[in-house]
């Protein structure tokens, strides 16, 4: 169990054990699939979208050379909701429970998670915040599944739990999960669920009997989630609900941890990592403590030059590990659960 303040702030790389794809690689399956004109193509058309409009939209994307989506439709509002559309259609597909509690390589969810229970359910506390810049719902997911299984409680207990920690999405995410609304709007954590898979099957014109009504409706059901995923602009930030609360939470942590993520100059400005004091002062019954703030992360395929740009950046605050870590290897060697 976690009693100090601890943020975790995970980046793409912390899904890829989960077969979601990094940032460079969500960017070149949208691509390839669009200009290849495969399903995504297909299902964006059913999305009314013109197919000038996607060629167009795939094309500037590629000669863009841009690596993250994020950037790209931050500078290309023209191309908003079909890159929503794009990345929520390719995001869906990789939606699977099982997959998600199968072993692999580097899968860290369950490590992390373990440390955070407790012998019972009754004795639960952490003090502990997730910040994800993913779009992907795997994380919550996990944990709400592994809770609800571990202790053998209700829905309804489990989700008064999960609520107890902060899993905040920076740039939105494909949906709510069911027991995170309660007007019964909620999406399952599934690829196969009823809207899309209507619009799926209405690709197959000999065995298509659906209505045009199911179809609309479907239509709007997919658009409706891909307006949960956030293009944060400039301006927007300051006065951003989730980026507001983040920075309380950095402010309030005693430990900050990257996990899988790369970095970007944008997303540590935006997150103030550089204005966090580096002695974090707390009153004591013996009077005040002075606390030395922990701020490192994960390194995988950072080299030399970008640790040093990224200490720059951060004006000294991230200190990364000498020898590279992925996200399950850092968490056993780096981090303090106390």
């Amino acid at each position: 169990m976690i009693n100090r303040p601890t943020v975790f702030i995970l980046g793409a790389g912390g899904s890829i054990p989960y077969n979601y794809p990094s940032g460079n690689k969500l960017v070149e399956d949208i691509i390839a699939s669009l200009l290849k004109r495969q399903l995504l193509f297909q299902l964006c058309s059913k999305l009314e979208f013109t197919e000038n409009e996607i060629i167009k939209f795939a094309n500037a994307l590629k000669f863009s050379g841009d690596a993250s989506i994020d950037a790209f439709l931050e500078r290309n509002p023209n191309f908003v909701d079909l890159g929503k559309i794009a990345i929520t259609l390719t995001l869906i597909e990789k939606e699977n429970t099982g997959t998600l509690f199968s072993e692999g390589n580097d899968k860290w969810y369950g490590d992390l998670l373990n440390e955070l229970k407790s012998p019972s359910i009754n004795d639960f506390k952490n003090s502990v915040a997730f910040l994800t810049f993913n779009y992907d719902r795997s994380f919550e997911h996990y944990v709400y599944t592994s809770i609800k299984n571990s202790y053998g409680i209700s829905d309804k207990e489990c989700t008064e739990i999960i609520n107890t920690i902060p899993i905040i999405h920076l740039h939105g995410q494909t949906g709510k999960l069911p027991w995170q609304v309660t007007d019964g709007t909620g999406r399952p954590y599934d690829n196969n669920f009823p809207a899309y898979r209507t619009i799926v099957d209405s690709l197959n014109i000999r065995a298509n009997k659906i209505s045009a009504r199911t179809l609309a409706e479907a239509v709007h059901y997919i658009r409706r989630i891909s307006n949960q995923i956030k293009i944060i602009h400039e301006a927007d930030v300051e006065k951003d609900i989730e980026f507001k609360e983040a920075h309380k939470l950095l402010s309030d942590a005693d430990k900050i941890y990257f996990l899988g993520f790369g970095y970007n100059d944008e997303n540590l400005r935006r997150l103030k990592i550089s204005e966090l004091p580096d002695i974090i002062i707390r009153k004591t019954p013996s009077g005040e403590a002075y606390i030395a703030r922990i701020i490192t992360g994960t390194n995988c395929g950072i080299g030399t030059a970008k640790t040093k740009h990224i200490t720059s950046v951060s004006s000294g605050k991230i200190m990364l590990p000498e020898k590279q870590f992925k996200v399950l290897e850092f968490i056993k060697e780096f981090v303090n659960f106390d």
